[in-house]
């Protein structure tokens, strides 16, 4: 063992040795970290290419609201013939809907068939002969890990009236879980898995619009204005595509989905949003919110609706 004393030179030295090291280690450390943010940043880039295409497969939707519901929405194309997915809400079901394309055409709605068990609705544009129109790919759905940077698209707050471009607001998936949540005093129909959103994306109006990752790989379809069931914070959320796809593509080939429930142990009759008007001349709001208000719209003539003199208003 060698116990002589070290010069002050030879400590010296040592000192401006570490030093040395300490600061190329320094230099080092910020070249990573300047690497790992850049390559951060550039996760979170899309090209103007795909904000502009996928801008084209965004429909703004315009019904009737009333008291606190909203008399707009936001739909995405799912076809070249005009099909729309959004989700199941208020607007679908007065059967008093129009939409707006990215271009400012507008076009009466048909609803081809909705699953309260998806919180989901298939429209159909009325189209002329020679319409075509901008849409995503079904076939190229995907789903993402959390943590994956996501760019939303919807008609938040009405924004958008005719061909102005819709709401775009991007951020994180946080997480894949089974949604407990709720709609005023009502528990939420979806039993579905969800992907939670690390950015506010379910406001007013946003519900249906499209969720994508930053290539523009079309991930989730945007859902409502909820709470969670515990917490009462609320949610933002998106249904996966992978998991709407069948949904989807069953009701496009004109196929019915079963109304009840996998756990329903009961076969409850079903009647149809256009039956009851037909036969009653009433149209009902599905899915129920908080202080809905019971009010009439219109009145279809000659109904037990209108021989019993009700009123609109």
């Amino acid at each position: 063992m060698n116990n002589r004393p070290i010069s002050d030179d030879a400590a010296h030295q040592s000192c401006r040795n570490f030093g040395w090291l300490w600061s190329v280690s320094l230099i080092l450390a910020l070249l990573c970290l300047t690497r790992i943010c850049d390559a951060a940043q550039a996760d979170f880039q899309a090209t103007t290419d795909i904000l502009k295409s996928r801008q084209q497969t965004i429909v703004k939707l315009f019904g009737a609201g009333g008291g606190s519901l909203d008399s707009y929405g936001t739909g995405t194309l799912v076809s070249t013939e005009g099909h729309v997915v959004t989700v199941w809400n208020h607007l679908v079901g007065t059967g008093f809907l129009t939409a707006i394309v990215a271009d400012g055409r507008k076009f009466s709605v048909d609803v081809v068939g909705t699953s309260s068990e998806h919180d989901l609705a298939l429209l159909k544009l009325r189209t002329a002969p020679g319409d075509a129109f901008a849409c995503i790919d079904l076939a190229k759905v995907a789903d993402s890990e959390p943590g994956t940077p996501v760019l939303a698209f919807s008609n938040m707050f009405h924004v958008a009236t005719g061909n102005e471009p819709v709401s775009l607001v991007h951020g994180v998936i946080a997480a894949r879980i089974p949604l407990e949540a709720t709609q005023g005093r009502w528990k939420f129909p979806l039993k579905s898995p969800v992907w939670l959103i690390d950015a506010i994306t379910n406001n007013s109006g946003a519900a249906g619009g499209l969720l994508t990752d930053t290539k523009g790989t079309p991930i989730g379809l945007i859902g409502r204005e909820i709470r969670h069931a515990a917490s009462r914070t609320w949610v933002n959320y998106a249904v996966p595509l992978t998991t709407l796809k069948p949904i989807i593509e069953t009701l496009m080939s004109g196929r019915k989905l079963d109304p009840r429930s996998k756990d329903s142990e009961t076969n409850i009759p079903m009647i149809s949003d256009q039956e009851l008007t037909a036969r009653f001349g009433l149209t009902m709001l599905p899915n129920v919110v908080e202080r809905t208000p019971a009010w009439i719209d219109a009145i279809t003539k000659d109904s037990i609706a209108a021989k019993a003199t009700l009123q609109r208003g």
